[in-house]
């Protein structure tokens, strides 16, 4: 019990002020003791108060009920109501009457207050919706009466729905959580995500309830508002319309009006860009100009209109034309910058200018071919045409080429404009040359120092974080990549810049996908294609994304229909879509018309003069992977052919090491599926360059819906699974492989686990009485030892900024010996304790590990900052490191071992150590208590120096700390080797 306790009967008396009140109804949500009390005592309030208004019958003097507090009154009649005996308690559940029923569902209100929807009927009258305003009427406090009815009579749905209608979400949400899973539930749970301002949570919530009662009233308008909010018109439209076919009086008639506006403001918006981009072509090419009105309204569109009209202008009297738009545009985004070009280029000799503005105008409109183009780019930088050749280069499709070239004629213009686009391109080109990671912190300083809240230039800032967004979405990081693109489309609307907004929303679809959320996915792609109804091609991006998210989704019949719209457009398949057609072809949704069409996207694909080296073997592998299912003996064939014509590529191209790794999940899973059980273990030892284990040894993968297993016990006797039943996306490793199979393996002293991404460092694999270890690598351990060299890092000086709490100082009784060299404090830097690694037979770190995806993939090391600031040691601070003293190292840092998992490749710290040369890592997936880091990781420290396995102390430490209070940490510490 607490303070807050004591204001109970102040409270039930009304006698709190109104933000004590407020504090007190959170408390009494989370206080048993304060619940149950104060039930006692409405009860009895209850019966006092009907005692007081029965006949009077003169058993004792009092005085007026009307001059005593209302608790005093209760507490004087409370013996009364005792002798009345205790059938008095029904009163406490009598019916409520009409009157107040309408009270409690503010149904004496001309209007409602709450947009959304609710299940309870007393709350789901139709009455016009009222946006409440500061100053507006006040809502009717709740009658705790009824409160107390309703909670006898378990109507936890009238309690939520009561608090709703009042704005108090907190109080809603711990009444519908005592409520039982159903429908109603999940559409009332929307409506409070709703007005708690969660749209994406309103959404998936809204569809669930559909999903199990299709045509449920009030989950179709909370799925219609929950469009509505998230921008996407169309769809919102459309889920009205559902709302209004029910015919319920009123509100099928506002949804009807919904649907309606929802419809004409798309409209409106799609013509006016549509208008402007025509009126724009006619304006760069020499007639008319934009409006006064159209400037205001799309002003940067209309920019980038202006700077292609100057380019293309045949005179100085065309280019003075243009110079009231000029001067709009300084207004707006501030400046004389479009002022001074109108003048500059109105005092060229257009003799040499206007045969090179025209050839400009033919670029933009896509009629010079690639030698004419590059003929241009030589005339402009001869003839020092500079402007002309910022706007030509735009046109080159190697954003890399004449980097250098476009980013020093874009700052020389002083115009923020143009230095927006130069790291726009820089870092395209980034991207197009395999540097994603300086391509995104290129972007992202981009962002913080040219993009201010003010939307100047808010086309330009569209385009950053559009481009920020997707770079972090092939960087596999969704979270952020969803972040920057929300914040790119806040500003495209701002802006009235209908086709950005467009272009973001399929985006969003993608990182939707990315997380795997069908219910946005579908809304955002969905909304896409309502928006482009003219070019059934330009719809397939939208077609195979939908069918990708179905496929992750398990739903592969979903994941069919989407690829039969795509197959309508008539277009040969995209590689998305021959990826999604060969993935259903182990599925019942395959069908027999399908090869022909794959091989006619393969050959397109093929064909295509921008094919990049690594797309190559996907393509093969994409065919193998589609054929080995109806013709094992060429499908087989294929598979191998992609793992060979990806080896030279696998070390700087992902899309070999994806072809590489996904070829041998097909031939691994074709082998498990027809019981070739010898076969696909020596596939899983071939992949990692082992010879084929003879004993004690697993291996384990899955693919979507496909789980396969092989084992040989200590008799070397095989074992295999073959699953295609699992219909969830894998989250965690826990009973994954069968019981049988570590029955088999306990006989082993050791167990070599050679499991593939993305079971590959996951805990839980194996039962913790059994020794394993991960085995990723081929490596040989030199058989001559190496002198012994300990590293340890430790009493880390953590940047101030990340407020880490101190570690304990690491003490060690042998922490003096000649063999043991220690950085501490200020001298444990990155590069500090990479160099000391190098040579080292034995590294400890202690420090926090940090999961921070802006920084790395994986976990991170927080060491001691660099004088730059540096303070991370990240997996890709391993690439390309030599560990030439093969050491074994314990990473004795949180979350150590937590990997970023793809369907290609596992990525982390322990991997990339084992890459660079250590022999042994051992590292924790979650949190390590500080206090018993030292002395849990110490101890086997030395039995491994002593030349017990690793894995073996491993097993042996985890079993003695299991059997503590609070050791069941130590399951988490993963072995890798």
């Amino acid at each position: 019990m607490n303070e807050l306790c004591g204001r109970l009967e102040s409270f039930i008396d009304g006698e709190l002020e109104p933000v004590d009140a407020e504090n007190f109804r959170h408390h009494l949500t989370q206080c048993h003791a304060c619940e149950t009390r104060m039930k006692e005592l409405l009860a009895l309030e209850l019966l006092a108060d009907d005692a007081l208004h029965a006949p009077p019958e003169p058993v004792i003097a009092a005085p007026p009920p009307s001059r005593l507090p209302r608790r005093k009154r209760w507490l004087m009649v409370v013996p009364l109501a005792l002798a009345a005996g205790l059938a008095a308690w029904v009163l406490v559940t009598r019916p409520t009457s009409s009157s107040e029923a309408s009270e409690l569902w503010l149904g004496q209100s001309p209007g409602r207050t709450l947009e959304a929807r609710l299940t309870h009927p007393g709350a789901d009258r139709h009455r016009p919706y009222e946006v409440m305003r500061s100053g507006g009427g006040k809502v009717p406090g709740l009658s705790l009466r009824e409160l107390a009815k309703l909670e006898e009579a378990g109507d936890h749905r009238g309690i939520a729905a009561a608090y709703l209608l009042r704005g108090d979400t907190t109080q809603a949400g711990a009444f519908l959580d005592k409520m039982p899973a159903s429908p109603d539930q999940d559409s009332d749970r929307a409506a409070l995500a709703l007005e708690r301002g969660a749209p994406e949570e309103a959404l998936a919530l809204a569809d669930k309830a559909l999903g199990a009662r299709p045509g449920h009233p009030q989950a179709l308008w909370n799925r219609a508002l929950a469009l509505k909010t998230l921008g996407l018109s169309l769809q919102a439209a459309e889920a009205f319309d559902q709302a209004a076919a029910l015919k319920e009086p009123g509100w099928s008639e506002e949804a009807a009006r919904r649907a309606d506006e929802l419809r004409r403001r798309e409209e409106e918006q799609r013509k006016g860009w549509k208008g402007l981009k025509e009126d724009c072509d006619r304006m760069v090419g020499g007639d008319g100009l934009l409006s006064p009105r159209q400037v205001d309204t799309w002003p940067g569109m209309s920019r980038l209109c202006l700077y292609d009209a100057l380019r293309a202008a045949p005179s100085a009297e065309r280019v003075m034309a243009l110079r009231p738009l000029a001067l709009q545009l300084d207004r707006i985004d501030g400046g004389t910058h479009l002022e001074d070009a109108v003048q500059r280029v109105a005092r060229a000799d257009f003799t040499t200018r206007a045969p090179l503005a025209q050839a400009y105008l033919r670029l933009t409109r896509g009629a010079l071919k690639p030698p004419d183009r590059q003929l241009l780019l030589t005339k402009l930088r001869d003839a020092r045409q500079e402007d002309i050749l910022l706007g030509a280069l735009l046109f080159t499709p190697d954003a890399g080429q004449d980097a250098a070239t476009y980013r020093e004629l874009a700052l020389a213009t002083r115009d923020p404009w143009f230095a927006m686009l130069a790291e726009e391109r820089g870092a395209r080109g980034e991207l197009q040359h395999g540097q994603p990671y300086r391509a995104r912190e290129r972007l992202t300083a981009a962002v913080k120092s040219l993009c201010g809240p003010e939307r100047a230039f808010n086309y330009r800032c569209v385009d950053l974080q559009r481009n920020l967004a997707l770079v972090e979405f092939q960087l596999h990081l969704p979270i952020e990549a969803r972040a920057h693109a929300l914040a790119a489309m806040e500003r495209a609307r701002a802006g009235n810049e209908w086709f950005k907004e467009l272009q973001l929303i399929h985006e969003l679809g993608m990182v939707a996908r990315a997380h795997a959320d069908l219910s946005l996915t579908r809304a955002y792609l969905e909304e896409a294609l309502s928006r482009t109804p003219e070019r059934c091609q330009d719809r397939e991006p939208a077609y195979t994304n939908l069918a990708l998210a179905h496929y992750l989704a398990f739903d592969f019949a979903g994941a069919r229909e989407q690829l039969d719209r795509a197959a309508r457009c008539d277009q040969p398949p995209s590689l998305a879509r021959a990826f999604v057609m060969a993935d259903l072809a182990h599925t019942e949704a395959r069908r027999d018309d399908d090869a022909a069409l794959l091989m006619r996207g393969l050959e397109a694909k093929r064909a295509s003069p921008s094919l990049a080296a690594g797309e190559g073997p996907l393509l093969r592998h994409i065919e193998g992977r589609f054929v080995v299912e109806q013709d094992r003996e060429r499908g087989q064939a294929l598979l191998r052919q992609a793992i060979a014509e990806a080896a030279p590529l696998v070390g700087a191209d992902v899309n070999a090491r994806k072809a590489r790794v996904y070829s041998y999940t097909s031939l691994i899973m074709d082998a498990a599926k027809h019981g070739e059980h010898e076969r696909a273990l020596a596939l899983f030892a071939e992949e990692q360059g082992l010879p084929v284990p003879e004993r004690c040894t697993l291996g384990v993968t899955v693919d979507d819906e496909r789980t396969a297993l092989v084992a040989r016990d200590a008799g070397g006797h095989l074992l295999g699974h073959y699953a295609s039943d699992r219909r969830r996306t894998l989250t965690s490793v826990e009973g994954l492989v069968p019981a049988r199979f570590e029955d088999a393996l306990r006989g082993c002293p050791r167990v070599d686990v050679l499991a593939r991404p993305p079971v590959l460092g996951q805990a839980g694999l194996l039962s913790p009485d059994l020794a394993w270890t991960y085995r990723v690598s081929s490596r040989p351990v030199p058989e001559t030892p190496r002198p012994e060299r300990r590293l340890v890092v430790a009493d880390v000086s953590a940047p101030p900024s990340l407020r880490l709490p101190a570690l304990r100082p690491w003490r060690s009784a042998d922490a003096d010996g000649p063999d043991v060299a220690t950085l501490r404090g200020a001298a444990a830097t990155p590069t500090h304790v990479l160099e000391a690694m190098r040579e080292a037979t034995e590294v400890q770190i202690h420090a926090h590990g940090v999961i921070d995806p802006s920084v790395a993939d994986g976990s991170l090391l927080v060491l001691s900052p660099e004088e730059d600031g540096t303070y991370a040691l990240t997996a890709t601070d391993l690439q390309g490191q030599r560990l030439a003293g093969r050491p074994v190292v314990v990473l004795a840092a949180c979350h150590a071992a937590h990997s970023a998992r793809y369907f290609h490749e596992t990525f982390g710290l322990p991997l990339a150590f084992v890459d660079a040369g250590a022999r042994a890592v051992l590292a924790a997936t979650q949190e390590i208590p500080d206090a018993e880091a030292s002395e849990f990781f110490e101890p086997v420290l030395a039995r491994i120096r002593a030349g017990v396995p690793a894995a073996i102390v491993l097993r042996d430490a985890r079993q003695d700390w299991l059997r503590r209070p609070g050791g069941t940490w130590v399951a988490q510490v993963l072995l890798f080797e």
